[in-house]
């Protein structure tokens, strides 16, 4: 990928975006040295201000960069050519415990400026997220394919799980990679000793209190889809009783103990998501004679090759599923991409609750007529609308 150019709308909303970042983890350190926070809290509305003109500029005091960072970072960013909207100004970066949400590592992931002056506060590792993404890949790109596309299978559908079951089940593969963490070291998910999964992704869900005694539980990627629950801690060996959400498939409780693991949260976001997003896709599609699919071809230039071959037609869909969060970021991510050989588009899949995004991403992409970008739905009813008309044929 190519950088953003210096000084563009787009580089210096990155810029804001990471100095908002790193805003958010120096206001919710109330451990560290306060003159220090305070002088953090400075330098991030320094660098924010510096991106607008002065009339707006003037207007970001320190109370108004404090309140956007929980309500909102809409007065915070510089407005995009075009006046397109990326709905990043509706996040928050703290909840109204003055906590950390789950959007500040992946934004500043996706957008981060490597300005030096930020360096100083940026708690986790200082890549951009397509960096990560690739350093992950390249990981297992070494192996043999039969066991690329286990591991690949391994992270979709074991995010989490007992580190016995883990080992036994990895076999010969375990230990190789270092994808897993205790839970234990992740106090963020703990309800009285007790975590949850998502009962989407089975990957741990983030505990917050409410105030009362009442504690919120929720999935970041799924809360649209209602993995989002609270319930009351109590001394017992049981688990806390989750109240609310879709009950359709339950939130397994497990104990927050050292041998209890799970994928750590950049393989989540940049593996597992996408990983079960095409498993998804797979299982939805029609039971027809004429339908082949394969994944990761080549290993991993893109993950479904979708094929139909009628009598009197064919037609096939090169496939790539993303979950990030920002679809801005990752359309930037996307533009400088090497083209594939063949007449057919590369589609970009992304979670259909991203629906109300994609004219963004549609819009950064627009050079290209060789990516296209559906949503997972959208694509399953286009195969699924072409396979009806062309076995008729």
């Amino acid at each position: 990928m190519g950088l953003v150019a210096l000084n563009t709308p787009e580089w210096r909303r990155d810029l804001a975006l990471t100095a908002c970042c790193s805003a958010a983890v120096a206001e919710a350190d109330l451990t560290g040295d306060p003159g220090l926070r305070a002088a953090r809290l400075i330098d991030c509305l320094g660098v924010i201000r510096s991106v607008h003109d002065a009339g707006s500029a003037s207007a970001i005091s320190m109370g108004v960069l404090r309140r956007a960072l929980r309500e909102g970072l809409a007065p915070l960013l510089p407005m995009i050519d075009g006046g397109i909207s990326d709905h990043l100004g509706s996040a928050a970066l703290l909840d109204g415990r003055g906590l950390l949400c789950d959007a500040v590592e992946d934004l500043g992931r996706e957008h981060l400026v490597e300005q030096r002056a930020l360096m100083a506060h940026w708690p986790w590792e200082r890549l951009r997220a397509e960096e990560e993404e690739q350093r992950l890949y390249s990981e297992i790109k070494r192996l043999p394919l039969a066991e690329y596309a286990r591991v690949r299978t391994l992270l979709a559908t074991m995010p989490a799980a007992p580190q016995e079951e883990l080992w036994e089940t990895w076999g010969g593969l375990w230990g190789r990679f270092g994808f897993y963490e205790p839970v234990a070291s992740w106090p963020w998910c703990s309800v009285s000793g007790w975590c949850f999964l998502c009962p989407e992704c089975t990957w741990p869900m983030r505990a917050q209190p409410l105030g009362d005694g009442v504690v919120c539980v929720t999935c970041d990627a799924h809360v649209t889809e209602g993995a989002r629950y609270t319930c009351r801690p109590r001394p017992s060996s049981s688990a806390p009783e989750l109240e609310g959400g879709k009950r359709s498939r339950e939130a397994i409780a497990f104990p927050a103990a050292a041998d209890y693991l799970a994928v750590r949260r950049t393989v989540w976001r940049y593996f597992t998501l996408p990983a079960q997003m095409e498993r998804a896709i797979v299982s939805n599609l029609p039971d027809a004679a004429g339908l082949d699919v394969t994944k990761y071809p080549d290993h991993d230039r893109y993950d479904l090759h979708i094929t139909a071959r009628f009598p009197l037609a064919s037609r096939q869909w090169r496939v790539d599923a993303k979950a990030w969060r920002s679809l801005s970021a990752l359309g930037r991510s996307l533009r400088d991409r090497p083209r594939l050989s063949g007449t057919d588009p590369l589609i970009i899949v992304v979670p259909h609750r991203q629906k109300a995004e994609m004219p963004v991403l549609q819009g950064l992409l627009g050079g290209r007529p060789d990516l296209q970008v559906m949503t997972d739905r959208q694509l399953t009813g286009d195969i699924r609308t072409w396979c009806s008309a062309g076995a008729t044929c």
